[in-house]
């Protein structure tokens, strides 16, 4: 189970990247895209919605199963083989992942579910504090994903790390 340095570095890279696309996605899902949602028209908005459910959906699914595999590859690695620096990054980056999924699950989803019958002003605030929450999330996760792969890099004087 990824013993070898190279091995651990693969799966440290695919989840880096991972949560990088994605963090990148939701600050412009935040800021860009749902920031759009009040601009759309009341006789345009439904489609529009549906249509942005549809899309990112699909967009989201191979990047947040990419992270999600990885990192409990990561957890493996740091609870179950020899990594235990990667212990705390890989648990922070795991109760982050949990505000990710609760928010997304409890008021993100909810909300898109309400939208679909029509822009709604209070439906769309919580949408967008609930959102903000879980982008920074998503910035926690992106941070500790460096901070695991700075872990499985060398050291200063060129060796590697156990």
């Amino acid at each position: 189970m990824f013993e070898s340095l190279r091995a651990q570095r693969v799966l440290a890279i695919a989840q880096f990247a991972s949560t990088w696309f994605l963090v990148g996605l939701m600050w412009t899902i935040h800021f860009i895209h749902y920031a759009l949602f009040p601009k759309v028209g009341a006789e345009d908005f439904v489609a529009f919605e549906k249509a942005h459910v549809d899309r990112i959906g699909n967009l989201l699914l191979l990047p947040w199963l990419t992270e999600g595999v990885t990192l409990l590859g990561i957890l493996a690695l740091a609870f179950l083989g020899s990594r235990r620096d990667l212990r705390l990054p890989a648990l922070i980056n795991s109760a982050a992942m949990g505000v990710v999924l609760v928010i997304s699950g409890f008021w993100s989803a909810p909300a898109h579910g309400d939208l679909l019958k029509g822009f709604d002003q209070d439906v769309y605030d919580r949408l967008m504090n609930a959102d903000l929450v879980r982008t920074f999330a998503w910035t926690v996760c992106g941070i500790t994903a460096v901070w695991i792969l700075v872990l499985l890099w060398p050291t200063n004087d060129g060796k590697d790390r156990a």
